[in-house]
């Protein structure tokens, strides 16, 4: 027997995107989680008298009416400063974004390569990622930082990448390439709760949100009885489905979903990655926010200190630091216990943390779904995809939903903007 006592809107996944969702659609929904809290990617964690984010996580949006949303669900309980972001070179730390520092650099001849800039000789736009970089930035840049750096976090050759999301992501990418969202800059403000982890964003976005299933897992869906079925057996009818599920696993629930479509979905490329978390005793003087390595020999590409996030977290005598190491089929990662002593012994010798002793405890999650890899053929598979189940009255969104590289504001912004087209069709 099917249950429909909260209503025929049916969202699966309580993170950013399912949450915002229910939040703003003004019609009764219901929630399906896996897990058993909400968040998705953008939980937090406490051990060890240090409290840590599954990543590093700051809130900035260009769209108005996300930050509106944000900041009245957090009222009282929200900070902003400005983003303070620095690159690991040779025993320096350069300010971000290191296309604008060279000039920080103590070798002169790092120094002249970066400066000669693109050599302006290609015949043809570059078709792929590692071409663009070369032809942006020049030889130098891309050797020094963009190449090594690009490669630790998506872990692949970067030849394997489109480029035409580099607007997004990349300072200095120009012309901008994606209306609306712009990379963060020097001088960007980024927001976080006041007191608590990035997680409390969403925990008060769940107050609004109505009802939740937590610890259900949807394991199959059926189009023409439109029935959802989770791994417990519970079933649920649904006349609008909103999907935030990874786009391959949601298809593989559907029996009817032809073959073809399942098939080009399981090329989507992405990357996984492992976040060492480590509460230290503190070092003295001040550490960036966010901390970039392009050097090949460490094993993270990105390290965040995230009691640089708040006045609150400041206060406390622990540092918690988080590294994120990308892993692929391409680039497999090391073993746990190896990276938590390699990322400790990095630390303390670089006097980010007060000496290997200083360590009081690590753990390592593994993200097996972290980043969307933007592939030539993503965006063709992703749009015959939605086209097929928006036929059937099922929307997929989200990160891993749409296979796309989007942060916590982008995936609420999508999903404020789906509100707005089923409002008018839902029961009330």
């Amino acid at each position: 027997m099917s249950e429909r006592a909260d209503g025929r809107l049916i969202i699966i996944g309580a993170g950013p995107a399912g949450l915002a969702l229910a939040a703003s659609h003004g019609g009764p929904s219901l929630i399906i989680e896996q897990a058993g809290e909400v968040g998705g990617l953008c939980r937090s964690i406490e051990f060890g008298g240090a409290l840590f984010d599954i990543g590093g996580h700051s809130f900035h949006t260009p769209h108005a009416e996300v930050a509106a949303l944000v900041g009245g669900l957090m009222a009282e309980n929200w900070e902003e400063q400005q983003r303070d972001a620095r690159i690991a070179l040779d025993g320096q730390l350069i300010d971000y974004p290191f296309q604008d520092r060279v000039d920080q650099i103590a070798d002169a001849r790092i120094v002249a390569e970066c400066r000669a800039g693109p050599s302006g000789t290609a015949d043809r736009a570059p078709d792929n990622f590692g071409a663009w970089i070369e032809a942006r930035f020049g030889a130098g840049i891309a050797r020094h930082f963009m190449r090594p750096y690009n490669e630790k976090l998506w872990a692949r050759d970067l030849r394997r990448m489109s480029c035409e999301w580099v607007g997004e992501r990349i300072a200095g990418a120009q012309p901008p390439t994606a209306a609306g969202r712009a990379p963060l800059a020097a001088d960007s403000r980024v927001g976080y709760p006041a007191q608590g982890g990035f997680v409390e964003i969403f925990r008060a976005m769940a107050q609004r949100a109505g009802p939740i299933q937590f610890r259900e897992r949807v394991v199959a869906i059926d189009l023409a009885e439109r029935r959802v079925r989770t791994a417990t057996g519970r079933r649920f009818a649904w006349d609008h489905l909103v999907s935030t599920m990874p786009l391959p696993a949601l298809l593989a629930c559907i029996a009817d979903c032809p073959s073809e479509l399942v098939n080009a979905a399981s090329r989507l490329e992405h990357v996984s990655l492992k976040v060492v978390m480590i509460a230290a005793d503190r070092a003295p003087g001040e550490r960036p926010q966010r901390l970039y390595l392009p050097a090949p020999g460490i094993a993270a590409h990105k390290i965040a200190f995230n009691h640089r996030s708040s006045a609150a977290l400041r206060r406390r005598p622990r540092e918690a630091v988080m590294c994120e190491v990308s892993w692929s089929p391409f680039k497999p990662a090391p073993a746990d216990a190896e990276l938590e002593r390699t990322m400790i012994d990095w630390l303390a010798t670089n006097r980010l943390i007060a000496g290997d002793r200083a360590a009081i405890e690590a753990r390592t999650i593994d993200v097996p779904l972290a980043y969307p890899v933007p592939t030539a053929e993503r965006a063709a598979i992703v749009a015959t995809a939605r086209a097929w189940l928006a036929g059937h009255g099922i929307f997929t969104i989200g990160r891993f939903g749409g296979w796309s590289y989007a942060n916590s504001d982008a995936c609420i912004h999508e999903a404020l903007e789906l509100a707005d087209s089923l409002q008018p069709v839902l029961p009330q």
